[in-house]
């Protein structure tokens, strides 16, 4: 029996969960108060301590902790709450981030062509960061981007990657026989095959995630089983929605061949000079 969303206790007594922001398949995100430090965070807590819940809580404290990088969100601390001892429960303390995901601005706004360049440049350069520590993300999907508001006068809205619960360091080959694991619509088709991955895996995956950003759909939609498959059948269309500055970026990205795929480096270097391409147009 797992403890109702409303009645979270303190945790690690100093940490007061008060606020439910986000519900996923395996845990639930809270606002909270450490009451040590007066200030808020964000308690991820697992929805149970089954096996895969115990793999991803140890998997995420393992990855974010050796990572420093203002395009990830910070861990803070960690434990397990055992205040129903039939069912403990990890949870990581997290830095809070204020914002919306990516998945939830495309729902009720079209992005412009200079807000979706930078967010890409700032995800790439993130998955540059941690592909150079050998760590791969394995779920870049709009729901784990978050677009975070730092409501000052001349700051901009950035972009940060989160949910590192699926991150691999790139020594472990692939998943076991029988499992894939990621969101269908944004695999590469390296991961639907079950074959050992390269950070060129989360740099498909980014490149439909900027296709869909011009386009306001789903490149390969369907029921998990069709979109996971519908890579190994075809390329992803690019609408007439794509700027055509953009679209050899995004066929590099979204090559079917991880060989083919530029580097997270690449898709920085690409991405700042469409930016400046873009700008010099408006200005003239």
């Amino acid at each position: 029996m797992g403890i109702p969303e409303t009645s979270v206790p303190l945790l690690l007594g100093r940490y007061r969960p008060h606020q439910l922001l986000a519900r996923g398949g395996s845990s639930m995100v809270f606002r909270a108060v450490d009451e040590n430090l007066g200030r808020d965070v964000a308690i991820k807590l697992f929805s149970s301590g089954s096996q895969d819940d115990v793999v991803r809580f140890r998997t995420e404290v393992g990855v974010l902790a050796g990572l420093r990088h203002h395009g990830v969100v910070s861990i803070l601390d960690a434990g397990v709450d055992d205040s129903s001892p039939e069912d403990p429960r990890p949870f990581l303390v997290i830095e809070l981030v204020e914002g919306d995901t990516l998945r939830a601005a495309l729902g009720t706004r079209a992005l412009t062509t200079r807000q979706i360049g930078e967010l890409v440049f700032e995800v790439a350069e993130t998955l540059e960061y941690i592909h150079a520590r050998g760590v791969i993300h394995r779920d870049v999907t709009p729901s784990n981007i978050m677009i975070v508001d730092y409501r000052t006068r001349f700051s901009r809205p950035r972009a940060r990657l989160t949910d590192f619960g699926l991150a691999i360091h790139g020594s472990i080959p692939r998943d076991p026989e029988g499992t894939t694991n990621g969101t269908a619509a944004y695999l590469s088709p390296e991961q639907v095959r079950n074959e050992p991955l390269t950070p060129a895996s989360d740099i498909y995956s980014l490149g439909l995630v900027l296709l869909e950003c011009f386009s306001g759909t789903i490149a390969f939609p369907g029921n998990p089983v069709e979109s996971a498959l519908g890579r190994l059948d075809h390329d992803p269309e690019l609408t007439d929605a794509v700027p055509e500055r953009w679209r050899p970026l995004i066929r590099q990205m979204t090559a079917a061949r991880a060989a083919d795929r530029p580097s997270a480096a690449d898709v920085t270097i690409a991405a700042r000079g469409a930016l400046r391409a873009d700008r010099e147009d408006d200005a003239e």
